[in-house]
């Protein structure tokens, strides 16, 4: 391509992975400046044969790099024929001395593994290998689906060529066979450290592909040699763990961490006891020291009886005083390397690499902890399908017993070393051409059970219906916030005359509590010019100082999606995302002096920011209602939508229809038979998208008692608050039968007991007479008792299904506990 064309293709594509939020969620330094994730357009493409060395080579590599690590953690034959120094391995800072003979019978102890490569005028080289917690899987799948829609063309010209779309299903496969013997349908748990983690996306991107349920250390616990998963309904036993939580930190009870929350306590024991299996195995990470690449020859002939098919980059040892010699005899061509790069997620960044020429005080300070390579310069990179661009290919290998499939594909780092360990950086998709048409993926080798199994039902954690919950509530108020403010500002130029506009304050009373802005002051000298001004709606809309402003709604919701990416799909992801973005942008534009052109530049910002978040926030409703499995969570995000929508109607009535009521009763006290209009209410049923509603059911003007009825007793008008309080009771119901074992018998009490009190209500003498006794026994208390009992649903959902209080603190029902 041209540069011409290539300028907008690289924005197209910087755009997609911005939309996707694909980025590190909790940057800190110097990498919040960096790009987390840069695309490059041009591919670099791998002809059938040469690939098929590659895949042969590697294919070796992944036999040789399971046999060192079953061996080194049972027999230790390696090191007690001399093969390996002990001091290269046993002292190695990632071997893990407890894990001696934990698993011996286990084949494959790393099921995953990437490699990492790089071409120079001798063929390809390997240089890295990532066993611990291999990164890059599902960049290298997203950088192929992003190319495949911007340069559709380009790939549809190509010959055949591979797919690597379902390489998460055949690592679920993998993961499924290290299932102990005994679990027909084994349970699999994700373990992440959490949006903290920079490849946090990573880890939801496979767990929504693979299906897994993403767990972090405080969701799983130990009990008698057992793992168990902590669900909404009790604890649910774990057969296999797909680990991205570094070994230091996996189990506390073990190992010294600093990050205790990561791990779970215990687990080394139930790994022992046979009871879970881990992949890849605590203690894989030993494989990752650059000095066993001095030993590998040796090592594949002592295990595989084979001569390694493709070399490892020379690597020469500080701990040898003949390298060393060596080393300082071509000062000006070798780097040094530490034997092992920093943990990923540590704030501490990629070591610089050293020159030769500091080699005697690296030596006299720690010899084992470097080893020197020649530098890419003396190797002559040689030329590539990427033309002379610099450039390091990483491959992935699955691994089942003694059976090896590579991945045919991955991803390139473009550019010259040393390549980012905290984000992806440049890189471009890797495209093998096939001789043959392939339509099975990767793993032609395994094949999936074609027998036909039942649905399995997986139960999510609390922690998982908490964030669904509240993401419910935050995109029923982003909602609410952005119809009820982009109505205001019409009906009070169409419907409220001039001199009613005192009328107009209960309304503003009820929009400002029901959107959390109820410390904004309202006095009784309003003019019509001043209903809605610039300076209020701009604060309630892209304020980034006001916790309740739609910017800072509309943010919240996205960060808690993005933390749900293994339930939200992509495609509501995006659009919320989206709606982030946009809004962040025009708060960035937004002037900060008072003077007037700022004040209408902030009003035009914040009205354009109305009309893009009220169109957009229902295109994500709507998605998410069409493509998220409506299962437990499902009915967890519905019920936080449903709370925050009785909530919103309650608090807006409260101000509103009190006032409303008070004139009613006056006038039937009186005798009058004027009909007053009541433009206020019209407003309210327009700002609660109630008007046509109220229209089809009464062919009526609006009055009192008919809008009070349908807002709070109608059962099919969506904004009343019976229907959201039947609602809930449908979806509690719905999340009984999704996840049996989480009934609460005291939510559907209270639940059934407010609707019946609502049914039942006679809401016709608060609009006739004055209440008896006292102020509570009004309108006002019963518009409060009814806010005051969503507050205590909201809170009964907390302690029985989010914290899980309620179960504890019942002592006469101790099965609610699940165990």
């Amino acid at each position: 391509m041209s540069p011409a064309k290539l300028r907008p293709l690289r924005n197209r594509l910087r755009q997609s992975v911005r939309d996707a939020g694909l980025t590190d969620l909790s940057p800190t330094g110097q990498t919040a400046q960096k790009p987390f994730w840069e695309l490059e357009p041009s591919p670099a493409i791998i002809d059938p044969d040469e690939w098929d060395t590659l895949n042969q080579a590697i294919k070796q590599r992944a036999r040789l790099t399971n046999a060192f690590l079953r061996d080194l953690y049972s027999d230790q034959d390696a090191l007690r024929e001399g093969i390996v120094p002990p001091e290269v391995t046993l002292a190695d800072p990632y071997y893990r001395r407890a894990c001696l003979n934990l698993s011996p019978n286990r084949a494959a102890p790393a099921s995953l593994i990437r490699f990492d490569l790089i071409k120079t005028t001798e063929g390809w080289q390997f240089t890295e290998t990532h066993t611990n917690t291999p990164v890059g899987l599902s960049y290298a799948i997203q950088n192929r689906r992003f190319l495949t829609q911007e340069a559709g063309d380009f790939y549809r010209a190509l010959p055949e060529y591979h797919s690597i779309i379902n390489t998460p299903l055949e690592l679920l496969d993998t993961l499924r066979e290290l299932a102990p013997e005994q679990s027909r349908r084994p349970s699999m748990v994700f373990l992440t450290t959490g949006p903290r983690y920079p490849f946090y996306s990573e880890h939801s991107f496979l767990a929504r592909k693979m299906g897994l349920r993403l767990a972090q250390g405080d969701d799983l616990l130990v009990s008698d040699n057992r793992v168990y998963f902590k669900t909404i309904a009790g604890l649910e036993r774990v057969d296999v763990i797909y680990r991205r939580v570094n070994d230091t930190h996996i189990d506390p009870a073990v190992f010294n961490t600093d990050f205790e929350t990561a791990g779970i306590p215990g687990l080394i024991q139930c790994i022992r006891a046979g009871n879970v299996i881990v992949a890849n195995a605590i203690g894989s990470g030993t494989a990752e020291n650059r000095a066993l690449h001095a030993y590998l020859p040796a090592l594949s002939r002592f295990y595989l009886g084979e001569r390694l098919l493709l070399p490892s980059i020379p690597t020469l040892l500080c701990i040898d005083n003949d390298q060393v010699d060596r080393i300082l005899g071509n000062v000006e061509q070798f780097e040094l390397h530490p034997t092992h790069s920093p943990r990923v997620g540590t704030l501490q960044e990629n070591p610089p690499t050293l020159r030769a020429k500091r080699l005697p005080k690296i030596v006299r300070e720690n010899a084992a902890k470097y080893v020197a390579r020649p530098t890419l310069k003396s190797l002559r990179a040689a030329p590539s399908s990427r033309g002379q661009d610099e450039f390091r290919l990483s491959v992935f290998a699955l691994t089942r017993r003694d059976h090896v499939a590579v991945i045919p594909g991955g991803f390139v780092n473009v550019g010259a070393p040393p390549y980012p360990r905290d984000r992806v950086g440049k890189c471009a998709d890797v495209i093998v051409l096939s001789q043959h048409r392939s339509d099975s993926g990767s793993l032609a080798d395994f094949e999936s059970d074609p027998k036909p199994v039942a649905p399995e039902r997986t139960i999510p954690s609390s922690r998982v219906v908490h964030s669904l919950f509240w993401l419910g509530r935050y995109l029923e108020r982003a909602e609410t916030t952005t119809r009820m403010l982009a109505i205001l500002d019409d009906v009070s130029l169409e419907e409220i005359p001039a001199h009613d506009r005192k009328r107009w304050l209960p309304l503003w009373r009820g929009l400002l509590n029901a959107t959390g802005h109820n410390d904004h002051k309202i006095d009784g000298r309003v003019t019509p010019a001043s209903t809605l001004t610039g300076d209020l709606i701009w604060r309630m809309s892209l304020d980034r100082g006001h916790p309740s402003s739609l910017l800072n709604t509309v943010r919240s919701a996205t960060s808690n999606a993005r933390e749900l990416r293994e339930y939200i799909s992509p495609e509501s992801g995006s659009i919320l995302t989206g709606i982030d973005l946009k809004l962040t942008d025009l708060a960035r534009q937004s002037p900060t002096s008072r003077n007037q052109p700022a004040r209408d530049k902030r009003n035009e910002l914040a009205t354009r920011a109305l009309r893009f978040v009220h169109t957009e926030i229902n295109a994500c409703l709507a998605s998410t209602a069409r493509t998220m499995l409506q299962d437990a969570g499902w009915h967890f995000l519905e019920i936080g939508k449903q709370i925050e929508g009785a909530t919103l109607t309650a608090d807006t009535l409260l101000h509103v229809l009190t006032g409303a009521a008070t004139a009613s009763i006056i006038r039937a006290q009186s005798g009058s038979s004027t009909f007053r209009d009541n433009p206020e209410l019209s407003a309210l049923l327009r700002m609660l998208g109630s008007q046509d509603a109220y229209r089809r059911l009464y062919h009526r003007r609006s009055q009192p008692l008919l809008v009070a009825q349908l807002l709070i007793q109608q059962t099919s008008a969506p904004r009343s608050i019976l229907h959201n309080l039947r609602e809930i009771s449908q979806n509690l119901q719905g999340i009984h039968e999704s996840a049996r074992g989480s009934h609460s018998t005291l939510l559907q009490n209270e639940l059934h007991h407010r609707i019946t009190k609502i049914t039942t209500l006679n809401l016709a003498p608060f609009f006739t007479e004055h209440p008896a006794g006292p102020k509570e026994n009004g309108l006002e208390g019963v518009l409060d008792e009814i806010v005051e009992s969503i507050g205590t649903l909201h809170q009964l959902f907390e302690d029985h299904y989010f914290s899980h209080q309620a179960r504890f603190g019942d002592e006469h029902d101790q099965s609610e506990l699940g165990l």
